[in-house]
């Protein structure tokens, strides 16, 4: 899809945007207009008759009025206030009072993509998107895969969460029911790999046991003790992805997939989609209603600490702040946001 505008709108809040954002599951789009908020900008979200995720400016362009409260017609959106209509391109094909369309009458059209049942929206330059690649998430898709998933909008903002998610020694502490056993003494050292966009970290931990709940789902006593291999993906600034992999002593592999995609609403708020995928127990539909509730209360527990400190930050200001070891990613992932605005004059 192409945008209506040909220039650059300037993001309202300060957050990157020259990027693919996860603004919603394919399942969470259909032919009625879904009303989001991205990057400070309202959002009406639809399908075209041909299936096409189209997602528009929720503004019409004759007053302040959200397209998402109109209807839809076919491919057209119709304002229920002033009855100007869009085309999925954003532009306006008719108002009620006259024959002719007012110059300037039309609203921004995002470019939209659709990939491992999500879709993504880019809210920066229209030009540049053609040159940023989807991340990679096949195993959100993969029927070699069993996936629970879920989506909230939290009081907190996306940098904090990446940092949070950076951090998995923070776990034992904030769900110590359900955090793997390797998490409890000292971790082993990190290796930590950057790029201009990218951060990357990688733990071998000796052997130790698994959760309860996974060494049940696999048949192997509670007891048996596993190496575990941990890696973690900033992906862009809308995606963190952890790895947590056990080495069984038949050579095989036990996999788990923890993503996070972040959109910030505002500097303060943001939408969270997190999905936990496991490559064992796939077809057993029991285990996964259990791990959904499971990994919903995790999550849960986890963002209403973030709202917390979030809480914290805007009543008494950032502070001071006293990092260890485990914060390197957390602040690499600060450096990289930070050079991404600058790059967009933010």
């Amino acid at each position: 899809m192409t945008s209506a505008f040909h220039g650059r709108i300037a993001s309202p809040v300060v957050v990157p945007t020259d990027c693919w954002y996860a603004v919603a599951t394919s399942a969470g789009v259909g032919r009625e207009l879904t009303a989001i908020r991205a990057v400070g900008r309202p959002v009406v979200l639809f399908r075209s008759v041909d299936g096409t995720a189209i997602a528009l400016e929720d503004r019409c362009a004759h007053r302040a009025y959200p397209l998402s409260a109109g209807t839809l017609d076919g491919d057209l959106v119709r304002c229920g206030l002033c009855g100007f209509t869009y085309d999925a391109q954003g532009q306006c094909v008719s108002v009620p009072t006259q024959a002719r369309v007012p110059f300037g009458a039309f609203v921004e059209a995002y470019p939209v993509r659709e990939s491992d049942g999500l879709v993504w929206v880019w809210f920066g330059e229209p030009g540049r998107a053609r040159l940023h690649r989807l991340p990679e998430l096949p195993w959100l898709s993969d029927p070699a895969w069993a996936t629970v998933s879920g989506e909230r909008d939290v009081a907190a903002s996306f940098l904090l969460l990446h940092e949070n998610f950076a951090d998995v020694t923070q776990v034992p502490f904030v769900a110590p029911d359900i955090s793997p056993a390797v998490l409890g003494a000292a971790p082993p050292p990190l290796d930590v790999t950057v790029s201009e966009t990218r951060v990357s970290l990688r733990r071998e931990f000796p052997p130790a046991r698994m959760p309860a709940w996974q060494a049940a789902l696999i048949g192997r006593a509670p007891e048996e003790e596993f190496a575990t291999v941990q890696e973690g993906f900033l992906l862009s600034p809308a995606v963190w992805v952890d790895h947590w992999d056990v080495a069984l002593d038949d050579a095989t592999w036990v996999r788990l997939r923890f993503t996070q995609l972040v959109t910030p609403i505002d500097e303060r708020t943001s939408r969270l989609l997190w999905a936990v995928s496991r490559n064992f127990a796939v077809a057993d539909a029991a285990a996964t209603a259990d791990l959904s509730v499971m990994f919903a209360d995790y999550y849960r527990r986890v963002l209403v600490a973030m709202e917390t400190a979030q809480s914290v930050i805007d009543r008494d200001g950032p502070g001071r702040e006293v990092n260890v070891n485990s914060d390197v990613v957390g602040l690499k992932i600060r450096e990289i946001v930070e050079a991404l605005l600058a790059e967009e004059g933010l």
